[in-house]
Order: structure tokens, then C-alpha cells, then sequence
């Protein structure tokens, strides 16, 4: 996931990073021949690539930047992206008069999520689409953005199980060698953060459907 440059700090070594939107921090060290990044070594270079997008593996496997929750600001953010996701797939299907209610009848069908949805989110988001347009079947490729909304409404530890799981093919095994727990406590993070999820979701369908009725 690409995430442009705010900053630089340096680590104990002397060396340069790059402190990217998202709060991650990636080298940019010019040490040739496997790198040639001249423009780190002077204010002025540095200034000039401020803005620069980085390839930032960490935010592509979930890594926390802090434990903290999400905050509101956010919270809204991913809200409104999941909105204008499921509203552009029931758009391609339904009548403009029919766009609103065919969503109010599926923000219903969404929000009864069950605790222990297995696999991507985007599977459940489709098929329950699916529900209220029969004649006209939803791909869980075309939900997979608004699956990543509600993901990343989750507190990063959570976000991270998910994602190394759901999206990066880990076992549970594999996750609790990853993240450095044992394999109960991998578990037990991973069904937490399922849970997590689905209230998310639920709370993300509630609030919209609040906004369609006002």
C-alpha cells in the first residue's frame, strides 16, 4: 500500500527513515549499489521528496502503528467509504428511484451478521447483497473495498489478525509465529477480532441507516 512521506527521523545507527502517513517508519538509506537515494543525505533532498509516495509493507500486513481504538474522525471516514461501496454496487443493479430503499433493505440484511463469519468479509457482504437482488448476482470483488472499510475500524492489533488471515492466507499456527503468541493466544485474538468486526459492521449499518432516514 503506497503512503506518502510527512517526515524523516533518523534510527540509532545514524541512519535515515522516512516517516510515512500512516505513522510507519521504512529506511531510505543511500548505500550503494543496492540502493541510490543521493537526495537523503541533504535537508534540501529530503525536503524535495516530502509528498513521495513508499511501497509501506507494514500497513500491507496490518502492522499496528499504535493499540489504541480508531477515532472518530476515522470511524466516519470508513463509514462513508463503505456507503459509497455498497451504494455503487446496488446503483449498477436497481432503478435511481429504487437505489434507496433497495439499500435500506440491505444495510438490514448486512447488519445481521453473525459473530464468527469466517474468511473475507466480502463473501458476506455479497451474498447478503445477493438477498435483495435476485435477478442480478453480487461478486465479492466488487464488495472487497467496503470489506476494508469496516476492517480498518478495527483497533490495529485486531486489524492486523484479520488481515494476515483473511488476506494474507495465514493459519493460525502461522499467525500466532508471526505476531509472537502462542497458538491459544493467537486464537483468542483472531475469534476477538471477528467479533469485533462484525460489531463494526453492525454499528456502521445502524449509523447509516439513521442517515437515510433523516
Amino acid at each position: 500500500m503506497e503512503q506518502p512521506i510527512i517526515g524523516y527521523d533518523q534510527d540509532e545507527l545514524g541512519d535515515w527513515r522516512a516517516i510515512l502517513a500512516c505513522g510507519h517508519r521504512q529506511h531510505v538509506r543511500h548505500n550503494p549499489p543496492f540502493v541510490n537515494r543521493p537526495w537523503v543525505l541533504t535537508e534540501e533532498g529530503r525536503r524535495r521528496f516530502l509528498g513521495a509516495p513508499l511501497d509501506c509493507v507494514r500497513c500491507d500486513d496490518g502492522e499496528p502503528v499504535g493499540d489504541g481504538m480508531v477515532s472518530a474522525a476515522a470511524l466516519e471516514a470508513a463509514y462513508a467509504r463503505f456507503a459509497a461501496e455498497l451504494v455503487g454496487t446496488i446503483r449498477r443493479r436497481v432503478a435511481d428511484e429504487a437505489a434507496d430503499d433497495a439499500m435500506r433493505r440491505a444495510l438490514l440484511a448486512i447488519a445481521d451478521i453473525p459473530d464468527d463469519v469466517p474468511g473475507p468479509l466480502e463473501a458476506w457482504l455479497a451474498a447478503q447483497v445477493q438477498t435483495i437482488l435476485p435477478r442480478s448476482a453480487a461478486e465479492p470483488a466488487e464488495l472487497a473495498a467496503a470489506a476494508r472499510a469496516i476492517v480498518d475500524c478495527l483497533p490495529g492489533l485486531y486489524r492486523q489478525a484479520i488481515i494476515l488471515t483473511d488476506y494474507r492466507g495465514l493459519g493460525e499456527r502461522e499467525l500466532a509465529a508471526r505476531i509472537d503468541l502462542s497458538p491459544g493466544d493467537a486464537a483468542a485474538r483472531l475469534s476477538a477480532a471477528r467479533r469485533m468486526l462484525a460489531e463494526a459492521l453492525r454499528d456502521c449499518c445502524h449509523t447509516l441507516r439513521e442517515s437515510l432516514a433523516s
